[in-house]
């Protein structure tokens, strides 16, 4: 999918904006591709059930000028107690005990505005079919760079006052392409955090979604981040969740959620090529995936690669990490 500036690509950007930083510095690159005319961003779904990530998301679109985009988030009350987040509860709880890096509710107490301090966000299914329904067929992106638990509930979805199509159908009307970002490396691996986390979400998505489905797995060949520190002042909420994360300031992170975020908005050209011809299975046994080929009929799958020298990818990550917002 190209981009023109008359025709600037609509984004849902779903994260699960909570213990790694590198989804904050995604959002700031699609802010900062929307200052440049490339992407619009319709609406943010938090997919983990902790209200401090949407509060980061806040924090950060008000940075960039944009406090009307929407965020919403999932809200399950079975979050602190229940079997399906068990997983994601102890490796939080073992990152918390073993560093002072958990950002969220840091950056939302300087940063999240008083004025919202009673605020209610919507729900990932209120906000997911509001978005689409209102969106061109066919028109939207939808960048996932967390848990598909937002994305199921979304599949999952019944008819209802905002739109008299299923989940399903509407996703088929409205949706020109899913990225995920998730361990799915070719040909065949173990799943790591972002799918393993909700594994039975990601299984119903990912094989059953109705339109292309590109699976992006790089983002550790090289770190970003570290110029936000001294390029971007410290109102920059982004800057501060990098900072905190890191323990100090002046360092990088990892690249993951940046990576599919950029493919995202500017399609193959430069930096990435697509492998074709194949579909990605999510097995049974928890965690196992595997690529077969593509000869059901059924959307295309494909692997996203990046292509060389991945000096001017990291550099680009780097230019737009920084970049001043528009009229700041």
């Amino acid at each position: 999918m190209k981009n023109t500036k008359s025709k600037p690509i609509p984004v849902i950007f779903d994260t699960d904006m909570d213990i790694d930083c590198d989804d904050t510095g995604a959002l700031a690159i699609l802010h900062a591709l929307m200052d440049q005319g490339k992407t619009n961003i319709l609406g943010i779904v938090c997919d983990v059930p902790v209200e401090a990530t949407a509060k980061v998301a806040v924090c950060i679109n008000h940075y960039y000028n944009r406090p009307n985009i929407p965020v919403g988030i999932v809200y399950d009350r079975e979050y602190n107690h229940g079997k399906k987040y068990k997983m994601y509860r102890f490796a939080k709880k073992n990152y918390i005990a073993r560093t002072n890096g958990y950002y969220p509710p840091k950056v939302a107490a300087q940063f999240y505005p008083s004025e919202l301090e009673n605020h209610k966000f919507k729900d990932d299914i209120t906000l997911y079919r509001e978005l689409l329904s209102q969106a061109e067929d066919k028109s939207v992106v939808i960048i996932a760079v967390g848990f598909l638990t937002a994305l199921k509930n979304l599949l999952d979805s019944k008819p209802d006052d905002i739109n008299p199509l299923s989940g399903l159908k509407l996703i088929e009307t409205k949706v020109a392409k899913l990225i995920t970002m998730g361990m799915g490396r070719f040909p065949s691996c173990n799943a790591e955090f972002n799918w393993l986390m909700d594994w039975d979400a990601a299984k119903k998505v990912i094989n059953n979604w109705p339109t292309e489905l590109v699976v992006s797995t790089y983002g550790n060949q090289f770190l970003t981040g570290k110029l936000l520190s001294s390029h971007t002042p410290e109102t920059n909420p982004v800057r501060k969740c990098y900072e905190i994360y890191l323990q100090g300031p002046n360092k990088g992170n990892y690249s993951w959620d940046l990576i599919a975020t950029l493919y995202g908005v500017l399609g193959v050209n430069p930096f990435f090529e697509e492998f074709k011809g194949y579909r990605i299975i999510l097995e049974q046994e928890h965690g196992k995936n595997h690529w077969i080929e593509n000869t059901s009929g059924k959307p295309p799958h494909i692997y996203l690669k990046l292509k060389n020298p991945k000096r001017l990818l990291k550099k680009e990550l780097e230019t737009l990490l920084v970049k001043p917002p528009a009229n700041k």
